[in-house]
């Protein structure tokens, strides 16, 4: 039974995670204290509890839902007088919280396998919980967790106890970069390129006046028609009309970096691509591979709730979001330069959810 259960785990856990490859893989081990209820039918009029190890692959397919599969074995410290306790579970999980501290409940179906005194039952379950989960890192955490497992159309209930550490094994920040690379590869073989990355940078690129990027719109200003700021797009149609003079724009004059930047902004410890700000990066890409000599700036920032080390991690992804992205789309990688800023640059309060969510962010420079 062990065997075919653990089999049975192994390919379902991943067959499950073959569908996440955008997302961010983990799994998880743990051990639980199980109260077990049970008919004197099968085992008595009294069983002990239970000690269990438990073991689960899973992904997230967004920042609050997760599956899992999971499998479940009596921990090597039972002895024989105990009930022994074999799981294999799907679950899902909704965590109602994009902070560090994150609580959560699951739902589960799953088959199961209960022995003791000498009987055995077997049967399918069904398990619902809530826990806490702790991201102590952007790869590392723990949880908590109270779990109430039902072996459907038998007597054999479980009040578990669990606790889990945590381990990702693959970012949304990876993922990207990797979906970005073979896309890139088939366009124009630029899988192995990469931009240059940099702390600060003091050197200042001079642009000639005849080398400023072309509009988005692709009309060369000046023009025929009316255009009072003079970046391409006729006034009747123009709605930034304070446009600074050649600023790069889209198709209603209104500053691209400017667009780009205000929906770049990332959940805490993530760095994934914002979906809403492709659009724009799709433009600024466009502009990018008509002017050979632009140079884009990417600068990756983080809020203060993770330590130095981590927040110089995080902004750095972020940055590299955004380059794999612009590369993947024909930028070339000698025009991209990253930056990772950390915390240091805020541009709001860190004292609130409001704050930090827009600290949390990428900016862009383009010369």
């Amino acid at each position: 039974m062990k065997r075919t259960i653990l089999s049975a785990a192994i390919a379902a856990a991943v067959s499950v995670s073959a569908h996440a490859s955008d997302l961010p893989y983990y799994f998880t081990v743990g051990a639980a204290h199980t109260d077990n209820e049970a008919s004197v039918d099968h085992f008595g009029d009294h069983i002990k509890h239970s000690y269990t190890n438990e073991i689960s692959l899973g992904y997230m397919l967004k920042d609050d839902i997760a599956l899992e599969g999971s499998i479940v074995i009596p921990s090597i410290i039972q002895d024989d007088s105990r009930a022994d306790v074999e799981q294999f579970r799907f679950n899902s999980l909704y965590f109602l919280s994009e902070d560090s501290w994150k609580p959560y409940v699951t739902a589960a179906v799953g088959f199961e396998d209960v022995r003791a005194g000498g009987g055995s039952v077997s049967n399918a379950i069904l398990s619902v919980g809530a826990g806490m989960q702790y991201d102590s890192s952007d790869r590392v955490f723990g949880r908590a967790e109270i779990r109430y497992d039902d072996m459907v159309n038998e007597y054999p209930e479980h009040t578990n106890y669990v606790l889990e550490v945590g381990y990702r094994f693959g970012s949304a920040a990876a993922a990207g970069a990797m979906a970005a690379a073979g896309a890139a590869s088939s366009a124009n073989n630029m899988t192995d390129e990469k931009p240059v990355v940099t702390v600060e940078s003091t050197e200042k690129a001079v642009v000639e006046p005849n080398q400023m990027p072309a509009t988005a719109a692709g009309i060369p200003s000046p023009s025929a028609f009316n255009d009072a700021d003079n970046d391409g797009i006729a006034d009747n149609l123009d709605k930034c009309e304070s446009s600074p003079k050649n600023s790069m724009v889209d198709s209603q004059g209104c500053d691209l970096i400017k667009s780009a930047e205000a929906l770049l902004r990332f959940p805490l410890n993530k760095a994934g691509m914002p979906a809403k700000a492709t659009n724009y990066l799709d433009q600024i890409a466009a502009n990018a591979k008509q002017d050979a000599n632009m140079k884009i700036i990417i600068k990756g920032h983080a809020d203060e709730t993770g330590t130095q080390d981590f927040n110089q991690f995080i902004s750095l992804e972020r940055a590299k979001t955004v380059g794999n992205y612009l590369m993947a789309r024909g930028v070339s990688k000698d025009a991209i330069e990253l930056k990772a800023l950390s915390d240091s640059q805020p541009i709001a309060v860190n004292t609130t959810d409001e704050g930090r969510a827009l600290n949390r962010r990428v900016e862009l420079e383009v010369k």
